[in-house]
């Protein structure tokens, strides 16, 4: 599904917003390997294990997930300063949604490595990232996000 048929469910409850240009982004940029995707390129499948966040320079990607009928459903449009990824890397799950390029796309890769130099290095800029992260899953989890789990076995 491409921009030629496309509707969205809920547009922007899954996303974070970097402030493009600002100290968060530029220090995530110095440090994050810069990809690029063709339009239509798939950049991660559902399922697919989570080894990277994306933070997007430059593009327009489609967020889908496979519903519990087996249809897939258009979740979101994620622009330029928004991210994906985030879920399945901080939590160590795989995909939870497919992701393909709209548009030809210019991607800031973040890896668990680039997360842990950025921790030593950057700490107080890490806390507020994670915070955002952390409020923004939380958020996600109140709109009943298809990743969340709202019941956990403890013990």
């Amino acid at each position: 599904m491409f921009l030629d048929n496309m509707s969205v469910d809920e547009p922007n409850h899954w996303l974070v917003t970097w402030a493009y240009g600002g100290e968060t982004f530029e220090m995530l940029r110095s440090y994050a390997e810069e990809v690029r995707y063709p339009a239509r390129a798939t950049i991660f499948s559902e399922g697919d294990p989570s080894d990277a966040m994306y933070l997007i320079v430059e593009g327009m990607a489609l967020v889908t997930h496979i519903d519990e009928n087996g249809e897939e459903r258009t979740l979101s449009i994620v622009t330029e300063g928004q991210s994906f990824g985030e879920v399945g890397l901080l939590l160590g799950q795989p995909r939870h949604a497919t992701i393909a390029a709209g548009l030809d796309m210019r991607l800031l890769k973040i890896t668990p490595a680039v997360l842990q130099q950025l921790e030593k290095d950057k700490p107080g800029l890490m806390l507020t990232v994670y915070k955002t992260l952390a409020q923004t899953l939380a958020d996600q989890w109140m709109r009943g996000a298809p990743w969340a789990t709202k019941s956990r076995k403890v013990g």
